[in-house]
């Protein structure tokens, strides 16, 4: 065995611990997420059909608690960088080096700005005490719109992971593809995040169980599973790395 035959697999096994570690920073994100939006009360949302007394008044007795919240979220947003590298990385051990690759880059740098933005929204709406109550409802209602009404970034990542994993010409595919239709419906899952423009009240308000359960639930049950997946992915490639070095040593 060559000199450069190692370094080359020494630099593919490295690049394979590389992309578990950054699937689980980003998975890292999820309970994080669950359990600052329990800590602020808002799960379920508060929601949108509140007046805007109603809206100041809870932003005036929990402000530190909602200040703290952000302040924390605003923090692990980052880890979907991870999480998006994980995925393009995946992508790209399948398709190889297609324009596919890039969409999905740009598609996950796109998503992490979604939850930073609005979360700096809120942090605005709570930075100055005494406001009018229909700023701070307005600035809410800008912050909800943006949080859960932008769903293209990620729909776009869904359809692309899907097209990669069913394109994948191994025998045995890296990612089963059993997870690109799980993509397609995680897909429709989370449109329904874009209607909450339509409606104060039911269920595709932002606190409705379309809008907001539905959405939220997909969403983290896809992040849960192609986790999984691609860790499992990860050694696999990592232990036919080993095989192929071993035989040809």
């Amino acid at each position: 065995m060559t000199d450069a035959t190692v370094a080359i697999a020494g630099t593919s096994a490295m690049i394979e611990k590389h992309q578990r570690l950054c699937v689980w920073a980003g998975l890292a994100f999820v309970p994080v997420f669950g359990a600052v939006f329990i800590f602020m009360g808002w799960l379920p949302p508060p929601s949108p059909n509140l007046g805007a007394a109603e809206i100041g008044q809870i932003f005036g007795e929990d402000r530190t608690r909602i200040r703290i919240g952000m302040y924390l979220l605003t923090f692990v947003a980052p880890l979907l960088a991870f999480f998006g590298a994980a995925l393009t990385h995946q992508c790209r051990m399948i398709v190889g080096n297609s324009p596919l690759v890039w969409v999905q880059a740009l598609s996950a740098a796109v998503l992490m700005l979604e939850f930073l933005i609005p979360q700096m929204v809120w942090q605005t709406a709570l930075f100055r005490t005494g406001r009018a109550p229909e700023m701070v409802q307005m600035l809410n209602d800008q912050a909800w719109l943006l949080y859960l009404g932008v769903v293209g970034t990620v729909m776009v990542q869904l359809i692309v992971l899907a097209i990669c994993i069913f394109h994948d010409p191994r025998t045995e595919p890296l990612i089963p593809r059993w997870a690109a239709y799980l993509c397609l419906w995680v897909t429709l899952g989370v449109s329904a995040g874009g209607l909450i423009v339509f409606a104060h009240t039911g269920p595709i308000a932002w606190n409705g169980i379309i809008s907001w359960w539905i959405v939220v639930i997909s969403f983290f049950v896809w992040i849960a599973s192609m986790s999984t997946l691609m860790i499992r992915a990860s050694h696999r490639v990592e232990g036919e790395l080993a095989v192929r070095v071993t035989t040809q040593g």
